[in-house]
């Protein structure tokens, strides 16, 4: 099992769980950043409001990277106005990754990470997206129980195979 964990972030609590996934599945990791700086807490939540409302989609800077012979792909983010940072969108949007297991992981203050799925959805009809990972101010997922289901569901997909 090949796998990549790519992810943003803004206060260092996405990075914290994507090097620690990185780490306990031996796999290299991308940080994708924006075109621009979002600033503290309240410029940042008016700038991806106003990104919205006017339907300007933030690029990233990060390159595109080659994940043809990644089995897994690892999508880390934080939760912003419900869904995840748009320049995430635009960068996953160039990414290759049908038919590859998608394995979502979000932080955030209050919101769910359903919305996100939704655009996960959108963006990949023909990837598998399971084993969510969510960790919240009010909810938060057991990250070593969710550690064993993805390590389960990998090995039951490579005995399949």
């Amino acid at each position: 099992m090949k796998a990549m964990v790519i992810y943003c972030t803004k206060t260092g609590s996405t990075e914290k769980i994507a090097k620690r996934i990185a780490k306990d599945f031996n796999c290299s990791q991308l940080k994708v950043e924006a075109d621009v700086v979002y600033g503290g807490f309240f410029s940042a939540c008016a700038r991806v409001v106003s990104d919205r409302l006017q339907k300007t989609l933030p690029k990233a800077v990060t390159e595109t990277p080659e994940v043809s012979d990644c089995d897994i792909l690892f999508l880390g983010f934080p939760i912003w106005w419900d869904d995840m940072p748009d320049y995430f969108r635009e960068f996953l949007g160039r990414l290759d990754a049908d038919g590859k297991r998608l394995v979502p992981f979000a932080t955030s203050g209050r919101s769910d990470m359903s919305r996100a799925i939704e655009t996960l959805r959108e963006l990949f009809p023909n990837a598998n997206i399971c084993n969510p990972f969510h960790y919240g101010v009010f909810h938060r997922d057991n990250y070593l129980v969710w550690k064993d289901e993805v390590d389960e569901d990998a090995a039951m997909e490579n005995a399949l195979h």
